[in-house]
């Protein structure tokens, strides 16, 4: 049985960061909260990205009803996810390897190598990459449908 203890100090509002990922020569997806939670761990696990999510958020609410039933509270959570390359495609599915690659200046084969888990790629290539993809998402909130 699962024992919780929560206290009512700070209830409002608790801001985490959950890292979904893909292990290297496993075929599913997990998702966990990386700060210290007063009691709980949320975890997730799937056969994709958004599978392992979403069970994160099934077990939250698990979490939420035992402490209910306790006569508990548990912190309203507010997310933030940080994916690992492969985590990331797949959970975006409709965004393009290669296409990033290009746009990022990386060799799309390698960026294949970072998606599937067979080689890691190093901070600088990881902090490239998501420096082309928040450019990208300035220019797609940027853009009018006329």
């Amino acid at each position: 049985m699962v024992k919780l203890n929560l206290t009512r100090v700070n209830m409002k509002k608790m801001k985490v960061t959950v890292q979904v990922e893909k292990q290297p020569g496993e075929k599913n997806f997990t998702c966990v909260v990386l700060e210290d939670t007063p009691g709980f761990l949320l975890t997730g696990y799937g056969a994709s990205a958004k599978e392992a999510i979403e069970d994160m958020y099934v077990v939250e609410q698990e979490m939420r009803e035992i402490a209910e039933e306790r006569g508990e509270e548990m912190p309203e959570l507010e997310f933030t996810f940080k994916f690992d390359i492969g985590s990331f495609f797949n959970y975006y599915s409709c965004v393009n390897i290669s296409g990033i690659a290009k746009r990022a200046g990386l060799n799309a084969s390698l960026m294949r190598k970072y998606a599937a888990g067979i080689t890691s790629p190093k901070e600088k290539r990881k902090k490239q990459l998501e420096e082309c993809l928040h450019d990208l998402g300035k220019e797609l909130n940027a853009a009018v449908i006329g």
